[in-house]
This record gives structure tokens, C-alpha cells and sequence, in this order.
């Protein structure tokens, strides 16, 4: 009897080390697949400026705390049910249950990794990601800064910026004097405005909000999308301003002014929101902060209940049914948020309703393995592995 704490402590640290490793690969991949997504977005950008990869390297430096958010869920549920299915194959859990240690003795274990992860999560969530939210946007405008100089070319029809067309005569990169500048503006919803001018010069404020056009001796025509009422007005100088987010293609200001918010300064905006829509928004914004660091615990638990079901054979099959998982999690986070923003539930249950239904499910997952009751879903996917197999070239049907 003497034995059996001692035993456990040698299994506690052997099922530590069996989920390290895999944790860690899936963490690896999934922000490296969430990395490459993020510089396909800002392709336009990087390609249009001259940035160097420093520039790059930072920019990705910035937005890993935000991916690693979002990776962070995903690689606990992988990572641990990959655990647990390497050991399933070798029937290493039989021998565990054979030697008096029941499903829930790896409780411990499993709580030890998730517990850690969830803990760097919240660190990052509350404090790290506002800071690399705001530092990721200030480097995104100065890399838009510097594409404008690279989008003048002279004689070319330019629409690298969304709903704007520009044409350049001719172009002086020295001191960004332009002659013979042609605009077509498709912004507004309801017209379109056309701005053609005899000269032009860039200006580039201090402030990294915006660029402009400072226009000489030029026309302005406005014309409705049903061409029923048209404007022309001649100038002799006219400031036509290009804002960063038209630019980059970023998300509104206000949303992204939340994400580089302190929680602390998120608790004040809650606290002095006047109107309902206001407290909503604030309020959503504070539970996520909360609720998706927490969700590493939760899609975790799940992971060693479906490890312990799948075997070797059923790895792609238990893997599958994780992704499943994790995509259901975050189809149900946005419609969660989306009834929340239109007051439809309250913001605490559009956030963690799914939390709340990962641990109902992690609860009858390892109230089944304890028990060791059957398991239907198991079944169907042995089932379904099987057929596969048998449906191989070369492989004999019984």
C-alpha cells in the first residue's frame, strides 16, 4: 500500500511529459498556420512597400499574442488527445487500469497542462495582447506610410487601395510633386466622385493618420449611382485626405481602439457606459478577455476522454472529430457574440455558453471512462475506420 502514492507521483510525471510534447507541437502548428493566414491578408501591403524583414519579422512578432489566443484552445485539445490516444494504442491505459489507477486518477495530470496554458492565456489576454494590438496597428500604418511613395507611378492606372482609382502624369520622388493627377473615388455608397487636377503634392503628416493630396487648379464632378444628379466644381486648391484605414483595409477604429484597451481601462468604459448598446459592447468585450483563455481548460478536459476512445488506427478519425470540436466552439462563440451585440442574450451567455457546454460534455466524457460504461460513438468510429480500410486496394473483406 505504501507503494501506491509513489507509483502515482511516477505516473502523474510520466503523463506530464507524454502531454508536454504534443501540446507543444500542435501549439507550433496552429500559430504557424495562423501566422501565414495573417501575412496573406497583409500581402497587398508588403508587396506595395518597401519593408524589409525586419519589418516583417515584427509584424509577426506583434500578432502572435493575438494568435496565440486564438491557437492556444486548440493545440490543449489536440495536443492532449493525442496524448492519450498514443497511449491508448500501446494499451498502456489497460495497464494503468490493471494496476488499480482508475480514469479519473489522470485528472491531475491533465488539470497540471491545462492549468499552465490557461494561466499564460489570461496573461496574455488582460495584458500583453492590448499592448501588441496597439503596437501591430502603429507598424501597419508606418508600412502604409511607406507603400504610398511605391504606388506612384507615373502613367498607370492605380487600384492597389480598395474603391479608389488614381492616375499620375508624371511624378517627382524627391519632394512627391505630382503633375497631372487624375482620382476616381468609390466610397460613398450613393455617388461617385471624379477629381482630375493640373498639379498636386503628397503630404505625409507626423501623426501616421492619414496621407494627403494637396490639389492646384483642378475640377471636382459628383455623380449618383442612378446618374440622375451630377455636381462639377472647379477649385484652385482642395486637400484630398486618405485615411490609414483606407489604406491597410483595417477593421473599424472603435473595434480596433477596444483591442488595444487595458482590461482596467475596458472595466471604466463598462462602468461610465451610458445606453445599452454602449454597456453591451463594453461588456462583450470584457468577457471575452475572460472566456477564451478560459476555453484551453475546458476544450482540454475534452481531450483525454476522446484520446482514451480512439486508437492508432482511429488517429485522423479522433483528430477530425477535434477540429470538429474546436470549429463548433468558435461557430458558436460568433453567433454567441452576434445575439449579444443585437441584445438578444445577455453578454456573459454570448460569450461563455460555449465554455459552458465544453465542461457539461468533458463531465459525461469522464463520467463514462470511469465508469466504463460503452461508449456508442466510439463504436461508430471504429466503425467507420474499418469500412475505410476495407474499402483499401488490396485489403481482404471478411
Amino acid at each position: 500500500m505504501d507503494r501506491l502514492p509513489s507509483m502515482k507521483k511516477t505516473i502523474y510525471l510520466y503523463l506530464l511529459k507524454e502531454q508536454c510534447i504534443p501540446v507543444l507541437i500542435c501549439l507550433a502548428g496552429a500559430v504557424f498556420v495562423l501566422v501565414t493566414g495573417q501575412l496573406l491578408q497583409l500581402m497587398r501591403i508588403l508587396f506595395a512597400s518597401s519593408c524589409s524583414v525586419k519589418d516583417i519579422a515584427q509584424l509577426v512578432l506583434f500578432a502572435l499574442p493575438r494568435l496565440f489566443l486564438y491557437a492556444s484552445p486548440m493545440a490543449c485539445l489536440l495536443g492532449v488527445m493525442l496524448a492519450f490516444v498514443r497511449l491508448n494504442s500501446d494499451n498502456e491505459l489497460i495497464a494503468f487500469r490493471a494496476a488499480g489507477i482508475a480514469f479519473l486518477d489522470f485528472l491531475p495530470p491533465v488539470l497540471g497542462v491545462l492549468i499552465l496554458l490557461t494561466s499564460i492565456s489570461l496573461f496574455n489576454s488582460l495584458w500583453l495582447l492590448p499592448v501588441s494590438n496597439h503596437a501591430f496597428e502603429n507598424k501597419l500604418r508606418s508600412l502604409g506610410r511607406i507603400s504610398i511613395p511605391s504606388i506612384l507611378e507615373e502613367g498607370e492606372f492605380i487600384s492597389a487601395i480598395p474603391k479608389l482609382v488614381f492616375f499620375f502624369r508624371s511624378v517627382d520622388h524627391n519632394d512627391y510633386v505630382i503633375k497631372g493627377i487624375f482620382i476616381q473615388d468609390q466610397r460613398k455608397p450613393k455617388e461617385e466622385v471624379t477629381i482630375a487636377a493640373k498639379t498636386a503634392k503628397l503630404v505625409l503628416p507626423a501623426d501616421s493618420s492619414a496621407i494627403i493630396f494637396q490639389l492646384y487648379n483642378g475640377i471636382i464632378s459628383r455623380t449618383s449611382k442612378n446618374m440622375k444628379d451630377a455636381q462639377a466644381v472647379a477649385f484652385k486648391e482642395y486637400n484630398f485626405t486618405l485615411s490609414m484605414d483606407d489604406l491597410v483595409g483595417a477593421a473599424r477604429k472603435a473595434m480596433r481602439n477596444r483591442g488595444e484597451m487595458s482590461t482596467l481601462q475596458i472595466y471604466r468604459k463598462l462602468k461610465a457606459a451610458v445606453g445599452k448598446a454602449s454597456m453591451v459592447a463594453w461588456s462583450l468585450e470584457l468577457e471575452q478577455r475572460f472566456a477564451f483563455p478560459a476555453a484551453c481548460l475546458f476544450l482540454g478536459l475534452l481531450g483525454a476522454p476522446l484520446g482514451s476512445i480512439f486508437r492508432q488506427k482511429g488517429r485522423m478519425t479522433g483528430v477530425t472529430l477535434g477540429i470538429g470540436i474546436f470549429l463548433a466552439y468558435y461557430v458558436l462563440l460568433s453567433a454567441g457574440r452576434t445575439f449579444g451585440y443585437n441584445g438578444l442574450i445577455s453578454p456573459f451567455f454570448a460569450v461563455w455558453t460555449p465554455n459552458i457546454l465544453c465542461i457539461g460534455l468533458a463531465l459525461y466524457l469522464w463520467a463514462k471512462l470511469q465508469k466504463e460504461t460503452p461508449f456508442y460513438l466510439a463504436s461508430l468510429g471504429r466503425l467507420l475506420v474499418g469500412f475505410t480500410h476495407s474499402r483499401e486496394p488490396g485489403s481482404t473483406q471478411a
